[in-house]
């Protein structure tokens, strides 16, 4: 028998809100108007979101449609609890109605507190059986929302409890940065070794600089390097596409029962599974009955936002929903295949071939 004490979310904020319901007409500089497809791990990002007029903010900001310092912002339409931070610094900017505004009374709970909480996978749970609405774009209801139970801890425990993850959010966001720049430095390389030919010759020397032989390739219509062949992703590669179905309705069964969406595959590399799509057993099963992506395959996207690509980490599984196809390598290195398509050549041919209706 646990000794937690739990509160209602609405008792605990003084306001339970969303965003604007009307989005104003969009121009080219004045103040930003934010939707939930600009928002990141810990803030927004402004580099394509619109921008309004200060006649339209200023009646937004009557609507409470403008955060405060300490509001608790979450994703609340599409992938909702994706993203969920604090309002650190209040700023001339108002948010459409994809976003929920968490107000928390100071008196009673710590906003850093009450932000991972909302971040963690009971909760996350909790709100997929009783206050998610829709399938094709699931969403959060908010008139309900404020029912859910909060851990409660006295004020001074939550702020130690905070800090601690704070600081451990911290060493994640630096190793991310480490990490990027490694991915930028293999890329780098792959681009001098791999497009420019410039790889150590047996001298230790850039090969084509240093006078390698480069023999011409009709299929490419360049030159590479003599005894290299041209060899097509389907010889080396086990490819294979969604389901083509409409697209099962979000029900939580199991914790490993998810498919992968559109947005699951990020702009870096990664999957993001900080928000599965889950369906029921049976349904996974008739997702997976192709393929069920594990270590290494890559993953690609093949309408939307076309060729964004991601690759399989160690110990996942996962079903691919739909708009994604599924490349697992054979006869080639999952890292090298991974690389091959990040330059422009391979970025130019998926086009190509994306264009002509395949992969």
């Amino acid at each position: 028998m646990n000794n937690f004490q739990f509160k209602k979310l609405n008792e605990l904020c003084s306001r339970i809100t969303d965003g604007s319901h009307y989005s104003p007409s969009g121009i080219d500089f004045g103040f930003p108007m934010l939707s939930v497809k600009d928002m990141n791990e810990n803030s927004f990002s402004y580099d394509s979101c619109k921008y309004i007029s200060k006649e339209d903010y200023l009646d937004l900001v009557k609507s409470d449609c403008k955060p405060l310092l300490n509001d608790v912002l979450i994703a609340k339409d599409g992938s909702y609890l994706k993203h969920v931070f604090v309002i650190k610094k209040e700023i001339d900017q108002a948010i459409l109605s994809s976003i929920g505004i968490l107000r928390p009374d100071l008196k009673k709970i710590n906003p850093e507190y009450l932000k991972y909480y909302l971040q963690t996978s009971s909760v996350k749970e909790t709100v997929a059986k009783k206050y998610v609405s829709g399938s094709a774009l699931p969403r959060i209801i908010l008139r309900n929302f404020g029912e859910i139970d909060v851990i409660y801890k006295d004020l001074e425990t939550q702020s130690k409890i905070a800090k601690v993850l704070s600081y451990l959010d911290a060493k994640i966001e630096l190793n991310n940065k480490i990490n990027a720049e490694l991915e930028a430095m293999a890329k780098l390389i792959y681009d001098y070794w791999f497009v420019q030919f410039d790889f150590p010759n047996e001298e230790g020397k850039p090969y084509k600089s240093s006078g390698g032989k480069m023999v011409w390739n009709e299929e490419l219509k360049r030159e590479i390097p003599e005894g290299w062949e041209v060899e097509k992703l389907s010889n080396c590669c086990e490819i294979i596409d969604c389901l083509h179905s409409k697209k099962s309705d979000f029900v939580f069964e199991d914790e490993k029962y998810y498919l992968l969406q559109l947005e699951n595959i990020s702009d870096d590399g990664l999957i993001d599974l900080k928000n599965k799509y889950y369906v029921t057993k049976s349904e996974y099963a008739r997702w997976t009955s192709r393929i069920e992506v594990k270590d290494h395959d890559l993953v690609i996207t093949n309408a939307g936002r076309v060729a964004g690509l991601s690759q399989i980490p160690k110990n996942v599984t996962a079903g691919i929903g739909r708009n994604i196809t599924a490349i697992r390598p054979k006869k080639i290195q999952p890292t090298f295949l991974f690389n091959s398509f990040q330059s422009a050549e391979m970025k130019r041919q998926i086009k190509l071939n994306t264009d002509k209706g395949s992969l």
